[in-house]
This record gives structure tokens, C-alpha cells and sequence, in this order.
């Protein structure tokens, strides 16, 4: 006979079926973040008002009258985000900008750009290792993840 606690569980770990490792430890480190400034009993109604909140604080960047961006990928080196005209709502080429991880100056994701940045950096010869080949904006076909999110990811920012 399965405890009170034990159903809600399953139904819970039901969700992850078919998720990666590392997702669900990201996503179990969300939820426990996301619980610690609640009250108990927990309520959804108010842990969906902190959900809001901190997504429009983190992952949201008003451009003036003219737009939005709102965070589309990061790795532990920049942050990529998409663009979205307040004026022409289906324009999506060449709309995608990018940030330092903890820096928010907007620049567009281009390849010079990235070389700029990265160029006094341990990540130079990598960068344009990566160029040479690629284009920033192409994706992962299989993942739909940018190629250079991949490659950052694989490096280790503290060194």
C-alpha cells in the first residue's frame, strides 16, 4: 500500500520520464529555490505569482517602446536572448542578441562580436577554431540548441 506521500511522488517523478539526469537535477534545485520563500501550507496561486516575477526579473529585458527581449539559452559565458518588436511582431530575422553572464550590455549575436568578445581570453583560439566552420546563429539540428552554446558548455569557466 502506497503512502500519501508516495503517490504524490510518483506523479511527480511521472513528469521526468524521459528527461535527462542533470535536467531534473536542475529543475528539483528550481523547485526547492522557488519553495524556500514560501509559507506553509504551500499555495500554488502565490508560488505561480513568485514564478511570474522572477521570470519578468531574470529573463526579460524591455527595449525602450520599441520591444522586448526575453532570454532564449545561456551557458556559463553569455546569455542569448531573442528580440520582439512591440511594432512589427513577426519579424524574426536577425534578432538575436547576447549578454556577458552577469553584464547587461545587449550586443547582436554576430561573429565578429563574438570574436571581440572572447578575443583577450583563454576562449580565443577555440572561438575561432569554432568560426571557421560555423556561423554563432546555426543551431543544433537535433537539440535546436546554438552550436556555440554546445561548445561553451563543454569548457570550463573557471579556468
Amino acid at each position: 500500500m502506497l503512502t500519501y506521500q508516495d503517490e504524490i511522488l510518483q506523479k511527480v517523478l511521472k513528469q521526468f520520464d524521459g528527461l535527462a539526469k542533470i535536467d531534473a537535477y536542475d529543475l528539483l534545485q528550481k523547485v526547492e529555490i522557488l519553495l524556500q520563500g514560501q509559507k506553509s501550507p504551500i499555495e500554488y496561486r502565490c508560488v505561480i505569482k513568485e514564478l511570474d516575477k522572477q521570470f519578468f526579473k531574470n529573463e526579460m529585458i524591455t527595449i525602450g517602446k520599441s520591444g522586448y527581449c526575453y532570454l532564449m539559452d545561456y551557458c556559463h559565458f553569455i546569455k542569448v536572448y531573442e528580440f520582439r518588436s512591440a511594432f512589427f511582431p513577426f519579424t524574426t530575422r536577425n534578432n538575436l542578441y547576447y549578454t556577458l553572464y552577469h553584464d547587461y550590455k545587449m550586443k547582436r549575436l554576430t561573429n565578429k562580436n563574438i570574436i571581440e568578445t572572447f578575443e583577450n581570453t583563454h576562449l580565443r583560439y577555440v572561438i575561432h577554431h569554432f568560426l571557421k566552420d560555423n556561423q554563432v546563429q546555426k543551431k543544433n539540428s537535433k537539440t535546436n540548441r546554438l552550436l556555440l552554446l554546445e561548445l561553451l558548455d563543454q569548457v570550463d569557466p573557471k579556468r
